[in-house]
């Protein structure tokens, strides 16, 4: 097949959408698959597949978050891409400036156009006082998304808080990890020392963007009520890294951005992992943590509570407050015989979240909605012969 791949964010940029999106990227070409990806334009070159080819369109940053890119590229324009690829299917994951013009331009040549939902942006607004816009917002993810054949989700609860706002053609797609690249066997004591981390510390990690949506003030609150020799590690960058800086948080570490090898061995140096955000739709980084044998402490919203077993593999928090969250990471803090039990527990459940299982179904998704079109275009071509031919007579 030869499929268009459309975001506004894309590896060298790090996050859960563009680390799920390469991944997706790499299964499909190793299947055999011809791939375009249209996404905005870095300082460094997009990570693609071998074969796969990109066009990048300049972009301007949102003034109060740095990080996001909006490129601005007419439907006409992608309409001659796309036109030139000549794609069997076009996948948009965003829904800015560029997933917009690619959504008019796919439907305008009647390619098949299938999306998916990553980010729960309308719900982001009010931690940047725009609640108000909340339900404008919302309207118009609904009709965006309804104007594909299909709307990829990657959870259970996901799923149904989209159907029970009116969208329409949801299908699963869920999260796999790299089991091998995340592993506890990376725990490093010469890591810890090197960090400012004693060997009688507990090491709570965060990992993500520090901004305001994921909620970090509530945890680092939650620390400031912890008792015990605690030291919080925070693996990422944003536009919140400086306001928490500031708090006087004694010892915090702050890493910045880091991937790879280096990433999974910052997973394994820390004992327990802690989630706080309340408007996720998944938790890429809560199934790292579980692969590196941590146990989990976030809140039971959308998202954390498909992924964690509250007793088992970690532990999710009802009531999303500072005195919940402190109480839940009190209890793992201070009993490391049940943070191996549940980090063992989140190990063996990491390890049965296979990539290649669930990209396939994506894939399947992919081919029944071509063969759809190739055959409707097939059917129309003879309807048209007979036609003609009755015509003739």
């Amino acid at each position: 097949m030869r499929i268009a791949l459309v975001s506004e964010t894309w590896i060298p940029q790090i996050n859960g959408v563009s680390r799920t999106l390469e991944r997706l990227a790499r299964y499909l070409a190793a299947h055999g698959d011809r791939l375009l990806v249209l996404a905005p334009r870095y300082e460094r070159p997009l990570a693609l597949p071998e074969g796969g080819e990109a066009e990048s369109f300049a972009a301007v940053r949102l003034p109060f978050y740095r990080e996001i890119l909006l490129p601005f590229v007419t439907p006409g324009r992608l309409r001659q891409r796309l036109a030139a690829f000549a794609p069997d299917l076009v996948h948009i994951a965003t829904e800015g400036p560029l997933g917009w013009a690619a959504l008019r331009a796919a439907r305008r040549l009647q390619l098949p156009v299938v999306s998916s939902y990553h980010t729960n942006f309308a719900q982001y607004l009010a931690s940047y006082r725009l609640g108000f816009l909340e339900p404008l917002a919302r309207r118009y993810l609904r009709g965006f998304h309804n104007r594909t054949a299909l709307t990829f989700c990657p959870t259970p609860s996901i799923a149904g808080m989209l159907a029970a706002r009116g969208f329409a053609n949801l299908a699963r797609w869920s999260r796999g990890v790299d089991a091998v690249r995340f592993d506890p066997a990376r725990r490093d004591p010469e890591l810890r020392r090197a960090l400012g981390i004693a060997a009688d510390e507990v090491a709570l990690l965060y990992v993500g963007r520090l901004a305001a949506e994921k909620n970090l003030r509530v945890l680092v609150e939650a620390c400031h009520h912890l008792v015990g020799k605690i030291r919080l590690l925070l693996v990422g960058d944003g536009p919140l890294r400086a306001e928490l800086e500031g708090t006087q948080l004694p010892g915090a570490i702050f890493t910045g951005y880091r991937e790879g090898e280096e990433l999974a061995r910052l997973y394994a140096a820390a004992d327990l992992f802690a989630f706080p955000s309340c408007s996720e739709t998944f938790g890429n980084v809560v199934l790292e943590a579980a692969a590196s044998g941590l146990p989990t402490v976030a809140f039971a919203v959308p998202g954390p509570q498909d992924i964690l077993r509250d007793g088992e593999t970690g532990l999710l928090v009802k009531e999303a407050d500072v005195q919940g969250l402190a109480a839940a990471l009190q209890r793992l803090v201070d009993d490391g015989g049940l943070r191996l039990r549940l980090g063992g527990a989140a190990r063996n459940y990491a390890l049965e979240q296979d990539w290649e299982e669930i990209n396939r179904g994506v894939r399947d998704h992919y081919r029944r909605l071509a063969t759809g079109r190739r055959n409707a275009a097939v059917a129309a071509a003879e309807l048209a012969a007979r036609t003609g031919e009755n015509r003739s007579c």
